[in-house]
């Protein structure tokens, strides 16, 4: 719709609604996003823009759009691994939360190797053929 009869167009000269988040106002959030990772009880990066009164889908939103913004936004990922990280470790956050939050929000696995594969109907036959042939100089070699 456009504006009114001699009203100035909204957002600039294609029209629409105004828009909320400046460009200023966004690099002004780099910076407060950083101070916030530097206090001591930030933990989860979504928080931040909860505590600043807005959806945390908007942080990736503006890092799509905000080069500054997009810097900080992989640096608060990157220090919320760290300090994930860092906390099981020294067995200040539950590990098993840990666990979970890496392995959904940084695409970590628990994955277990199965060193051996062979007959499951026949496993002692998968034995034998593992070891055939690497016994007989254990045996020459104690004569």
């Amino acid at each position: 719709m456009p504006a009114p009869k001699g009203h100035a167009p909204y957002g600039g000269e294609t029209g629409g609604r105004p828009i909320k988040y400046t460009k200023e106002f966004i690099e002004k959030e780099a910076d407060a996003f950083l101070k916030w990772m530097s206090k001591p009880d930030s933990i989860w990066y979504k928080d931040f823009a909860l505590e600043r009164g807005y959806d945390p889908d908007l942080l990736s939103i503006w890092a799509e759009e905000n080069q500054r913004f997009s810097g900080v936004y992989k640096r608060s990922q990157a220090w919320q691994q760290s300090k994930l990280i860092k906390g099981g470790l020294l067995n200040d956050y539950n590990s098993s939360i840990t666990k979970l939050v890496l392995a959904n929000t940084c695409g970590w696995t628990d994955k277990q190797a199965s060193v051996l594969s062979g007959d499951a109907q026949n496993p002692l036959g998968f034995v034998l053929g593992q070891i055939d042939g690497k016994t007989k100089g254990l045996i020459e070699d104690a004569e």
